[in-house]
């Protein structure tokens, strides 16, 4: 049976690692020749920023603003509200669309799908509105989703009044929603996050560097603008996303992904003054995190956790159990730096046998000074064989053995 008392242990893991904070982290990039108005670096799996200049300043997005619309658009492929064959009606509306698109014409039919590669690919604000209007019945109401979603994931500097990033002006009969479109780098990066968590497969379009979009009975090519891609003109190993964004007001703005040495970073650049210093100064941060950081278990599935590696079983013919994670938890740590990390283990020290193997008997945290790192989920902490209760016979002789000691 296995009681009801938890008791809190905290253990200190002697590991040559460091895992600073995120203040720390942009302090120690301040040397960094980053010419871009606002960046960020971040790692993916637990979220923690690495490097940072105003990140948390919010700036017209441009393009960016298409990330949402993206995610949003694969929340409704994945709960069956769209699939990627439905055709797309595109409307009169969608037609006078400018800037980047692929010159959808009224009446024509594509696919979701298509519409998709070429808002993700070419960055197309046609096909962004028309799959805008075809997922809420008008761009209005679909931009109005966006900004719930933002509300929900927490994203407080990030504000859309279309699902193009483009300024008002260049619409020919914008989305009624008042205000301006405005993220900061720091909710770019958090948005980029959740939708890699989410949709891992994105990567497989946004990393296309060049597709043939179909009109008709005709198709011609369409070259991806993130340049950072295999085959392309500031090709880096391992990126494969995510967006790039443009306006006059907004500057040259970028998005991307890359993974090496398992471990993935994302970057926001916003603000630089033209094509190529976006993927410059995005190949300057990618550099700095895989140059810096590595990726570094602190928690093993199936590995005892230093310090704390069983847990006392009343009546059983084994006096302990052996505990072990259900999971693996890394931690991106500066390399050749030494830090003490701790893990918190709240665990349950009342067992009582018999104890079947893979019972959950408690949970682990990392801490850093003393806090929770944002990012890591505890992880759960079972027992790793079973344990009998022993004999009354056995028992009887442990008592008596006691009175003897």
């Amino acid at each position: 049976m296995v009681g009801l008392k938890n008791i809190p242990v905290i253990v200190c893991l002697g590991l040559i690692l460091l895992f600073p904070y995120a203040a720390q982290d942009v302090s120690a990039a301040d040397s960094l020749k980053i010419e871009a108005r606002a960046y960020i670096l971040m790692e993916q799996e637990t979220g923690r920023v690495l490097a940072g200049k105003h990140e948390q300043r919010p700036y017209p997005p441009a393009s960016l603003t298409k990330i949402m619309t993206e995610y949003l658009i694969l929340k409704d492929v994945q709960a069956g509200r769209l699939n990627w064959d439905d055709r797309v009606e595109i409307s009169p509306r969608t037609e006078k669309i400018g800037e980047a698109q692929v010159h959808l014409r009224a009446g024509e039919k594509p696919t979701v799908k298509e519409l998709f590669k070429a808002m993700a690919v070419y960055s197309a604000n046609d096909a962004a509105v028309a799959l805008a209007e075809k997922a809420a019945g008008s761009e209005t109401a679909f931009v109005k989703r966006m900004n719930r979603e933002a509300a929900r994931l927490g994203l407080k500097e990030t504000h859309f009044i279309n699902a193009t990033g483009l300024p008002k002006n260049s619409y020919p009969d914008p989305p009624k929603v008042e205000g301006k479109n405005q993220m900061s780098a720091r909710d770019i990066a958090r948005l980029t996050r959740q939708l890699l968590d989410t949709f891992p497969d994105v990567t497989e379009i946004t990393g296309i560097p060049t597709f043939a979009f179909q009109r008709g009975d005709s198709e011609f090519s369409l070259t991806n603008r993130n340049r950072m891609l295999p085959g392309l003109s500031h090709f880096y190993p391992g990126v494969d996303g995510v967006k790039t964004g443009y306006t006059s007001q907004a500057g040259y703005n970028f998005v991307g992904s890359a993974e090496r040495e398992g471990m993935r970073l994302i970057t926001v650049v916003m603000g630089t003054d033209s094509n190529g210093e976006r993927f410059l100064e995005t190949e300057t941060l990618l550099n700095y995190g895989y140059d810096t950081y590595q990726k570094q278990a602190l928690i093993e599935r199936g590995k005892e956790i230093p310090g704390h590696r069983s847990l006392p079983v009343e009546a059983g013919i084994d006096r302990e159990v052996a505990i072990v994670p259900t999971e693996t938890r890394e931690v991106p740590v500066r390399k050749k730096e030494k830090s003490d990390y701790q893990v918190i283990v709240k665990a349950n020290r009342n067992l009582e046998a018999p104890v079947r193997a893979q019972t959950v008997v408690g949970k682990a945290w990392i801490l850093y000074d003393g806090k929770k790192v944002p990012g890591i989920e505890p992880v759960t902490l079972v027992a790793k064989d079973s344990v009998e209760k022993a004999s009354w016979i056995t028992l009887v002789s442990r008592i008596i053995g006691s009175w003897f000691r």
